[in-house]
């Protein structure tokens, strides 16, 4: 079961920006011009990734999480650090959460 997301940013340069840095990634296993498939090599998923964020509008994308994990949550984190990114569960602009929440980390893990 997947979770999603829509992630707003200030403006549409900030969130190309964020796609093109984690594309460039390690945990990047695929990769279009509006899409970006994200992995953690360390849980051993079947999975063909355990994140998936597609661009949706000008400054938003569309982020799928498949499976938790701490590293992905620290690479997003690195990647946005300095952006205001607003994250809406199921797009929902009443239902905004963490990128913790989103990943289904623990504030304490």
């Amino acid at each position: 079961m997947s979770y999603e997301y829509r992630l707003v940013f200030p403006d549409s340069t900030s969130a190309n920006r964020a796609m093109e840095a984690l594309m460039a990634s390690a945990a990047c296993v695929g990769a279009q011009c509006d899409r970006v498939l994200l992995k953690d090599r360390q849980l051993n998923t079947l999975a063909e990734y355990d994140i998936r964020l597609t661009k949706e509008g000008q400054n938003s994308l569309w982020l799928e999480v498949n499976f938790r994990s701490v590293d992905l949550l620290l690479l997003l984190e690195t990647t946005f650090a300095g952006l205001s990114v607003q994250c809406f569960e199921d797009g929902d602009p009443q239902d905004e959460v963490t990128l913790e929440s989103a990943l289904r980390i623990n504030a304490g893990a």
